[in-house]
């Protein structure tokens, strides 16, 4: 798999929810091939900022751009180029289905993009073995991560968002989950994923961490990533 990452770009970003602005001032560079982090608890606003970078949530103030091209005139191609594996409740799994429908469903939705050749690429990048008649509720949490990051591979994406890396994974399959954050990334596409907490010290799964504090946010990062 060897997409080429796009490049995010945000300045200045805030975010309104229901309840006022969740998320303001936030500045990142997320370059290919790279993988950032946002981090914090629920109502933080990590989610809603997440599908901000993907051109899949309105901002109340800032910059947005995508391979230099600015949201929202960039919109569409930002949205062509960058797949969400999961934020719920919108995009999650789902478990009544098999991993087989899921593949099947994804190659449905996916394209010419999509081929058996991408799928059995990203299960063997995610470490994955694919058995299509598994429901999806059976697998463990960590398996059900590395399913949504496998058929978001499979669309040969140059940017991938994930949310909720952390969520029910702890010890050795946070571990996992993080390794495979991190091959996704280093097959291409840049990643940007959101946690409760960043990735444990020695994953080296984060080139970025970008911490939200609640509902104040002052940060300005850039990531290394490829260029």
């Amino acid at each position: 798999m060897s997409a080429r990452g796009v490049e995010i770009v945000a300045d200045g970003i805030a975010v309104r929810g229901p309840s006022g602005t969740v998320v303001q001032d936030v500045a990142l560079d997320a370059r290919p091939g790279s993988v950032s982090v946002l981090v914090g608890p629920g109502g933080s606003g990590r989610t809603s900022l997440l599908l901000a970078l993907g051109a899949r949530f309105r901002t109340s103030r800032g910059t947005i751009t995508v391979d230099g091209t600015p949201l929202p005139r960039g919109a569409a191609h930002a949205r062509r180029r960058i797949t969400v594996a999961r934020a719920a409740p919108a995009v999650d799994l789902e478990e009544r289905l098999t991993v087989g429908e899921l593949a099947a469903e994804r190659r449905a939705i996916g394209g010419p993009r999509v081929s058996d050749e991408s799928l059995a690429d990203a299960f063997d990048l995610m470490d994955l073995p694919f058995t299509p008649h598994t429901l999806a509720g059976d697998l463990s949490r960590v398996e059900q991560l590395l399913l949504l990051l496998a058929l978001a591979a499979a669309e040969q994406p140059g940017g991938v968002l994930v949310d909720d890396v952390d969520s029910g994974i702890a010890g050795t399959d946070l571990d996992r989950a993080w390794h495979a954050v991190r091959a996704l990334a280093h097959s291409g596409p840049t990643v940007v994923a959101t946690a409760t907490a960043p990735p444990p010290p020695g994953a080296s799964a984060a080139d970025l961490v970008v911490v939200l504090p609640g509902h104040q946010t002052h940060l300005r990062a850039k990531s290394g990533g490829r260029r």
